[in-house]
Parts: structure tokens; C-alpha cells; sequence
């Protein structure tokens, strides 16, 4: 009977290898993407001090952006820069000014990722292995689910006050070995300066779909929660991407 278990166990160690790599090489044909152009829509809202007298801030901005053979280009609406221009006017130190956090939260290398999720996806599997795989459905879509262990790169400095780290990620995969979404986690603890303790965790999920060539990231919803020094901040963003033209 052990050795019936044994003979099982080995046997599914290939099928989890394989899911593996079966992903980066489907991952590899979407490494060379056409032109696209497409509607960025981000959202975002956050808490943060003590449980007291909370400061609550929430925003939002589009924006179109277009990436081709010259490069990215990223463009947005005149009401939406007048917004933020009066906020910056406003020289009021107890208001935030949502509308410039939402812009600043569009950065050209985070609107790369989205219109280049295979590369960022392969990137992220280096650091992660396999610990399941089996059927389960996303979203009333047959899928593969595979299950992993993430070990995420700490510099030198993250390492002296991490204490601890868990991380790990979700992929399911259509029949026909393409991602369809994604989701990560992760929590951290650890102490600075000898003396003030800290925790936060992150929460991730993406969507993703094909088009021109490319496998690209149509929604992407991040939870944030961090305590320390009695302080909390917690923080919610979602990017949804419309691509155009195809």
C-alpha cells in the first residue's frame, strides 16, 4: 500500500512539471505584439491613520495609451488635467488631491506591464514553483488551476527588517493553454529600528485576454493593508483596460 502511494506520488510530479512549462511556451508566442491602443480606466480609494479620526481618499483618472514600434504614448483629457491642476492650485494642506494621486498612479512602466503581460507573467514564474495543479473553472469557463509557491527577491535592506514572508499565486489556464486569470498574495512581517513593528498584506487578481498578438492584462484589482507605530493604512485600486481597434 506504501509503496501504491509512492508509485502516485511520482507519477504526478511530471504532470505539475509539465503544467509549468507547458505555460512559459505558450507564454513565448505573445513576446512579439502588434500595435495597440487602448482605454485606461483607474479607480482607487484609501484609509489611513488611526481608527479614531480616519483620513478617507478616494480618485479616479483614464487615460488612452498606444504602444507601437516608436514607443509608448499616453494621453489624457483636458477636464481631467484642468482637476488636477485646480488641486494643485488649491493650496488647502487638509485636502488631498485624489485627482493628481490617480494620475501619478498611471506611470508609463505599470501601462508596459499591462500591455505586456506574458513577459511579466514569465518573469513572476521564476520565482515561483509548482505545488498543484487540477480542474476547476473560472468564471463558468473550463480551466486548468495551477497552484504556487513564490519566493519574491528582497534586497538588502527589505532583508534586514523582513521577518517573515509568505507568498503565493493562482493561474488558471484555458484548454487551449492560454491564461485566463491570475491571483496573488502575499504578507510580510518584520521590525524597524529595533523597535517598531510592522505587518502588511497585498492581495492581487488579473484578468487577461489576447488581442493584437499580445496577451494583455484587462483588469487588474489590488487590495493593500499595513499597521505599524499605531497606524493602519489600507488601500484599494482597480485598472480596467479596453483595448481599441481589434
Amino acid at each position: 500500500m506504501h509503496l501504491s502511494l509512492t508509485l502516485l506520488l511520482l507519477a504526478a510530479l511530471p504532470l505539475s512539471a509539465d503544467a509549468l512549462e507547458d505555460l512559459k511556451a505558450t507564454l513565448g508566442r505573445f513576446t512579439r505584439p502588434e500595435p495597440l491602443r487602448a482605454q485606461v480606466d483607474y479607480t482607487f480609494w484609501s484609509r489611513s491613520g488611526d481608527d479614531k479620526k480616519p483620513e478617507i481618499t478616494q480618485g479616479k483618472a483614464a487615460a488612452w495609451v498606444e504602444e507601437g514600434p516608436a514607443g509608448l504614448r499616453m494621453g489624457w483629457g483636458r477636464p481631467l488635467l484642468q482637476a488636477a491642476l485646480q488641486e494643485a492650485r488649491a493650496q488647502d494642506p487638509g485636502k488631498g488631491a485624489p485627482t493628481r494621486q490617480a494620475l501619478d498612479a498611471l506611470s508609463p512602466t505599470d501601462i508596459l506591464e499591462y500591455l505586456n503581460g506574458a513577459e511579466e507573467l514569465l518573469r513572476s514564474l521564476e520565482q515561483a514553483r509548482i505545488e498543484d495543479v487540477r480542474d476547476e473553472p473560472w468564471q463558468g469557463r473550463p480551466a486548468r488551476l495551477l497552484r504556487l509557491k513564490v519566493s519574491p527577491r528582497l534586497g538588502e535592506r527589505q532583508q534586514k527588517y523582513v521577518k517573515s514572508l509568505e507568498a503565493t499565486a493562482k493561474v488558471w489556464v484555458g484548454p487551449d493553454g492560454v491564461p485566463l486569470a491570475a491571483e496573488h498574495q502575499m504578507r510580510i512581517k518584520g521590525r524597524a529600528l529595533m523597535v517598531v513593528s510592522f505587518e502588511s498584506s497585498q492581495k492581487e487578481e488579473f484578468h487577461f485576454g489576447i488581442h493584437g498578438g499580445r496577451l494583455v492584462v484587462l483588469r487588474h484589482t489590488r487590495e493593500t493593508s499595513s499597521s505599524g507605530a499605531g497606524e493602519r493604512e489600507q488601500r484599494k485600486t482597480q485598472m480596467n483596460l479596453t483595448p481599441q481597434g481589434n
